[in-house]
């Protein structure tokens, strides 16, 4: 029978509690909280002043290429591409190895600083270097360049669930043999164009405080960050004798006018395309955002389908939203869960009543391997599960 899964054998990480596999872990465990008042502009004069930003990030400590020009978005992307690349170790054999990746928002500060120079000044002083960083697929190219990707290379941009589709298609290529090797995932960053929008669609937090599942939330707190997962055939694993970190197992997605029926329909999906029945899940890390509706729709759903109620975290109490990046991050949050507890801090700070049939992480969740269901359930009204083995391993 042929292996349908994906072996992730590296991951590269950037979160408002740690970047870095071993760093992220480390934040998970000790429930550090990543919500604090804007920096990355100023949000004086906007009612949505925190966000969860990766503030201790350094783009010299992964890479030691000088660049005239990054945006922050494609400065992520670059670093996540090298602690994967690093971890996995992918040899030089001739194998050309390929990109997939997504993002909500992409490099909207670009767009803002030259749409700004643009209009302020005469035109023909609009600097066209910086107009090449603002396209959606300007951290594609630009990690494929630095990193020598010659192979399959895919943009995805399809809002808060890019990520979770750069994943699915990974997974797909690496089934179909058009990729033996491919680093997946997704990136997005706090910027003023992208925080203006949720405040005009009313799902930005105004009190900034990470509250899912809770029915009094006020909206998502704002996130960024970036997770790259260096994906391949077990085959190909196998014959390098690889450390395998764990598995992608399945992938599924839906669409409905009822977000309960998308998550229902996406889950349902995603178990079927990983041979895996619902009681065979171990964890659930929800997508969980802040706004009750979803969140209402997201706990009715699981509470349907898993009876057995396996637990259920919801880390954007920790970590905001981070939109095209969640999906990336919550798998890399579950293979860290095969070595580091996560703890009750991780679970939502809930003002009202849990709620009811699914089991919240109230204690912490004992490190072991499992096989564990991400959930990514956008405001357009889509969602999108995915489902993952993870093993034993330090994460050091």
């Amino acid at each position: 029978m042929t292996d349908r899964r994906a072996a992730i054998t590296g991951i590269g990480v950037i979160t408002p509690i740690g970047t870095g596999l071993a760093e992220f872990a480390r934040g998970l465990r000790e429930g550090r909280s990543g919500i604090g008042d804007i920096t990355n502009f100023d949000a004086e004069r906007l009612p949505v002043r925190r966000a969860a930003e990766a503030r201790d990030f350094d783009l010299a400590r992964h890479i030691s290429s000088m660049k005239t020009y990054l945006d922050r978005a494609s400065a992520f992307s670059l670093a996540a591409a090298s602690m994967a690349l690093r971890q996995a170790a992918w040899p030089k054999d001739g194998v050309d190895a390929g990109l997939c990746l997504g993002s909500a928002w992409g490099c909207q500060d670009t767009i803002e600083l030259y749409t700004r120079k643009l209009v302020e000044s005469d035109p023909k002083f609009a600097p066209p270097l910086v107009f090449t960083h603002s396209y959606a697929n300007a951290p594609n190219s630009l990690v494929a360049i630095e990193f020598a990707l010659r192979g399959h290379n895919a943009c995805f941009a399809g809002g808060a669930g890019a990520g979770a589709d750069a994943l699915q298609h990974a997974l797909d290529m690496v089934r179909a043999g058009q990729s033996r090797r491919l680093l997946a995932g997704g990136v997005d960053v706090v910027s003023e164009i992208a925080l203006r929008a949720m405040i005009a669609d009313g799902i930005a937090s105004v009190s900034g405080v990470g509250r899912p599942f809770d029915p009094a939330a006020d909206g998502l707190v704002p996130g960024e960050g970036a997770g790259l997962l260096a994906l391949e055939s077990p085959q190909s694993a196998a014959c390098r004798n690889a450390a395998v970190l764990g598995y992608l197992l399945g992938a599924g997605s839906a669409a409905a006018p009822d977000p309960e029926a998308a998550v229902a329909g996406a889950v349902a999906a995603a178990l079927a395309d990983a041979g895996v029945d619902a009681g065979e899940i171990g964890l659930i890390l929800a997508s969980a955002c802040g706004i009750p509706r979803l969140d209402a729709a997201e706990a009715a759903a699981i509470a349907r389908l898993f009876p057995a109620r396996p637990p259920v975290a919801a880390l954007k109490s920790l970590l905001g939203d981070p939109l095209g990046a969640w999906a990336p991050v919550a798998v890399a949050a579950a293979v860290a869960s095969a070595e580091a507890a996560l703890p009750p801090a991780a679970c939502p700070s809930v003002g009202g009543p849990p709620p009811g049939g699914i089991d919240l992480l109230r204690e912490p969740l004992p490190p072991g391997a499992r096989t564990c269901l991400i959930l990514n359930v956008a405001p357009s009204g889509t969602a999108a599960a995915i489902v993952a083995a993870v093993n034993a391993h330090p994460v050091a």
